[in-house]
């Protein structure tokens, strides 16, 4: 390949040197000053010709065209920006704005026409490139006969080289900017054909603070590079909003509704507000969605329109043919500089390398954009779609529909059996126990109860069902099944935003990316330096072609074209290595590096670090302001006796016995397992208590208690609690539970007990889940109506100790592992938990993310300081 490409080289500098004696009157190489007419015959000057005198019609069309849209947009009045009300999937809050253009078909040929001359210059740089090789590789000798020699078919070939490169990277960093520009804006959006979205990207307001007293002295070198500094920011501020647009069409239905869909999401045209809005979410109060179930669901005509204006209740997951998936892919700034790297070498100097880049340019973007990227994108869009029936109320009827049939306001009878949820809804009748697993991670089915029907109530998330979750168990009015109205449906439902936060995430900004250019910026100094020698009258390549490809070969071995196609090949190979390892399928291959620069990993405690289920382990009831014995339902500490129920019945107090049968919200499937909170459940199972509704039962029969008022968890108070009456004496009971800070901090001094903190702390340290119980009596005779009017800091006022509920927390067996593994890798490990400190210092030592030293602890004092301060009291 030497002796060849050197007999090559050889042949370019003899003709180049072959007029090289004679000199100008100035001393410059004749060689090098008119080089270009000694070199190019008349034909390599008619394609020269021709290819100016297209890109001066082009330029010329498009400047007439520019002004005839810049006067055509002088005419309008308004052509300020709408909002876009943008539904985040991630709740990153975003602005867009939207406007409208109409598109012109002169100024779509126009911009249609440089993508003309890319394709066929690109054709014509490939098939003359091979002409150059003439009479090997089978290339034909004719067009190098007619172009008189090498340098001759060379000239032309490096004109239309650089020209549909430079035409080529306009078009790939500017081409919704420019599909903008050649379109007609209008000042009503009902009247566009395209609707342009743009978001509204936040300046850098990081700049270099200057001393404003720096304003009347000279200018200084380090104010001379922040004044630079700033125009480079700001022009590529610039540059970031012009490329941050998304030119959505117009679509106009058969009704004459006209809408666009964005990120998954219709947004249909109001006449009203001249904008487009998102369709698929409506808020009904409590009182609203009693009455559409008394009404008997919505009317036949509301729910066409409602049809009309949402849409099929589905998320809509495009997936590009692999045409698109392949243009996609290569048109990218980087493909296009392997391109010039890749296609000097082969016209050049050495083939076999320039063959080698170009397949590994094309293998990593075939496999990338084909078998990463595409399938990846089709199991998200099979994952999306929702195949089942459901019963819904309409015009005083139920029907069955397909759940893609669904609208806005449908009141919808729920399945139990696992049955997935067809969209967002309040549950208005009944009750649902639901797994919300795929939306939380917990295991744990949750209870779904209705909202009132009341002015003063208010739509929780208790109330809200959501989509994709599964129904355990359905109970209520409607053949036993409960009853809900839909309140998100399509790409809006949390199951739709689940989706799209997948499909659309949050742009991340990577170190690396942002201090790559500073590498760049020396590699640049350093190829100038190596253009300026080749370029002087120092070395003398024999003709200006040879010098122009060697310039060529320069900047490619400088900035390599091989890095971008070398980090695209190992994303792609370690996106199908997690994929095929470990079943985790990436969107976005170009993400998986940053996982290589992860410092600190922050675990959860339960469930993560922990095993997912509490046990129930012991009871330590209080009296008189004293401990006494501790009730152990722990088998392994050997002092469990028998059955955990006796052991309740037969050695815990009655009162807190009762508050361990009723402070909860657990509730049972119509197969007897119980749901709710882990703890709670590990709780009740325990004790062996049976629930029937509103009524718990012990397991003797002896003792019925019927709950009047539950009290539900409050974050801000950390406690729960209920009023329970026993039927058997009409005694009246509150029983509240939440930490031992909290029931220490609402219990009256004298119920407690003095080395309350001390024995409390210890079993922290132990790694116990602490509770603490308190309870009172309420007087004779109140009504269920006077016990549901009392307020929570009525009912949480004047309470007793009780006692303490200890549940242990296994860590898992491979924790430990696990976290020594990331230590090995220089990663950080760091528990999150609102549990108690000591619990948590317990666990990290036990899966030594704590290590072996003196652990201290900080609270919040006075003027926001931190006090620091010792585990031990």
């Amino acid at each position: 390949a030497q002796a060849f490409f050197g007999s090559r080289l050889g042949r370019a500098q003899r003709e180049g040197q072959r007029n090289s004696g004679a000199r100008s009157a100035a001393g410059v190489p004749y060689g090098l000053r008119s080089s270009m007419a000694d070199l190019i015959n008349s034909v390599g000057i008619s394609v020269c010709e021709a290819v100016a005198a297209y890109l001066a019609a082009a330029l010329i069309a498009a400047a007439s065209f520019l002004l005839y849209r810049d006067w055509r947009a002088s005419k309008l009045q308004d052509l300020q920006a709408k909002p876009l009300l943008f539904h985040s999937p991630d709740d990153t809050p975003r602005t867009f704005t939207q406007a409208g253009f109409v598109r012109n078909w002169l100024g779509t040929l126009i911009l249609h026409s440089g993508v003309v001359f890319f394709a066929v210059g690109y054709v014509y740089m490939i098939l003359f490139c091979w002409f150059s090789y003439a009479p090997q590789f089978y290339a034909p000798t004719w067009p190098m006969e007619a172009f008189g020699g090498w340098n001759g078919l060379m000239a032309p070939w490096l004109v239309i080289f650089t020209l549909i490169h430079i035409v080529g990277m306009s078009l790939i960093l500017s081409w919704e900017a420019l599909r903008t520009r050649f379109m007609i804006p209008v000042e009503r959006l009902g009247d566009a054909t395209h609707i342009v979205i743009e978001e509204d990207l936040p300046a850098n307001t990081d700049e270099q603070l200057l001393d404003p007293d720096a304003e009347s002295s000279p200018p200084s070198a380090r104010r001379i590079a922040s004044d630079l500094k700033g125009a480079a920011k700001r022009l590529q501020l610039k540059y970031a909003r012009a490329t941050a647009r998304t030119i959505l069409p117009v679509i106009q239905d058969a009704d004459g509704t006209k809408r666009i869909e964005y990120t998954c999401v219709r947004y249909v045209y109001s006449e009203k507000e001249d904008c487009f809005n998102p369709t698929g979410l409506v808020s009904h109060t409590p009182v609203e969605a009693h009455k559409v179930l008394r009404m008997g669901g919505l009317s036949s005509k509301d729910a066409e329109d409602s049809f009309a204006t949402c849409g099929k209740n589905e998320i809509n997951v495009y997936v590009p043919g692999i045409l698109e998936s392949l243009l996609r892919e290569f048109a990218d700034f980087t493909y296009v500089f392997n391109s010039i790297g890749t296609w000097s070498y082969m016209v050049y100097s050495s083939w076999n390398i320039g063959i080698f880049w170009l397949l590994l340019t094309l293998g990593s973007g075939i496999m990338r954009s084909l078998f990463i990227v595409r399938p990846n994108q089709k199991k998200i869009r099979q994952l999306a779609q929702l195949h089942t029936k459901c019963e819904v109320l309409r015009d005083g009827s139920w029907t069955t529909l397909e759940a893609r049939e669904l609208v806005l306001g449908d009141i919808v009878a729920v399945d139990d059996g696992s049955q997935v949820l067809p969209c967002d809804g309040v549950v208005i009748q009944g009750s649902l126990v639901v797994n919300e697993s795929m939306l939380t991670g917990e295991p744990m089915p949750v209870q779904k109860m209705p909202v009132e029907n009341s002015q003063q109530a208010s739509v929780t998330k208790k109330n809200i069902a959501y989509a994709g979750t599964s129904c355990l168990q359905s109970s209520g009015p409607r053949n036993g099944k409960a009853v809900m109205i839909a309140k998100a449906v399509g790409a809006l439902t949390t199951r739709g935003q689940l989706v799209r936060m997948v499909l659309f995430p949050t742009s991340v900004r990577f170190k690396y990316n942002d201090q790559l250019p500073k590498v760049y910026q020396i590699i640049v100094v350093y190829m100038l330096i190596l253009v300026a020698i080749y370029s002087s009258p120092l070395v003398d390549l024999g003709s200006w072609i040879a010098t122009y490809l060697m310039v060529l070969n320069t900047i490619a071995m400088c900035l390599s074209p091989m890095l971008p196609v070398s980090m695209v090949m190992g994303q792609s190979v370690t996106a199908r290595r997690l994929e095929k390892e470990h079943q985790i399928n990436c969107l976005q291959p170009g993400r998986i590096p940053i996982a290589g620069k992860i410092s600190t990993m922050v675990f959860d405690k339960t469930g993560t670090i922990t095993k997912d289920g509490m046990d129930f382990s012991s009871v330590l009831p209080i009296q008189e302001a004293r401990f006494c014995e501790e009730v152990s339902f722990d088998e392994g500490d050997g002092t469990a006796k028998g059955d955990t129920s006796s052991t309740a019945e037969s050695r815990l107090p009655s009162r807190m016995r009762h508050a361990v049968a009723c402070c909860h919200t657990v509730t049972t499937l119509r197969d007897g397992e119980l749901v709710g909170n882990q703890v709670e459940v590990s709780m009740v199972r325990t004790i062996g208590w049976s629930i029937d509704g509103d009524f718990v039962t012990s397991p003797c029969g002896k003792d019925r208690l019927e709950v009047i008022k539950k009290l539900d968890f409050d974050h801000c108070r950390m406690t729960s609690g209920a009023v329970v009456r026993c039927t058997s004496t009409g005694r009246t009971e509150v029983y509240v539970k939440g930490s031992y800070e909290k029931i220490q901090s609402i219990s009256s001094p004298a119920s407690t007990p003095a080395d309350y903190d001390e024995v409390t702390q210890r079993f922290a340290k132990e790694g116990f889940y602490v509770l603490g119980v308190a309870s009172k009596s309420l007087p004779a005779g109140l009504t269920e109506q006077q016990v549901a009017d009392l307020s929570r800091d009525s009912l949480e006022s004047g309470l007793g100790a009780c006692g303490l509920l200890l549940f242990r927390n296994e860590i898992k067996t491979d924790s430990a592992q696990a976290i020594m593994e990331l230590r090995d890798g220089a990663i950080r490990s760091v528990i999150c938990t609102g549990d108690n400190a000591l619990t948590g210092i317990s666990v990290g030592r036990q899966s030594t993310v704590v290590g072996p030293g003196r652990v201290l602890l900080a609270d919040l004092g006075a003027g926001g300081r931190l006090e620091w301060r010792g585990p031990h009291p």
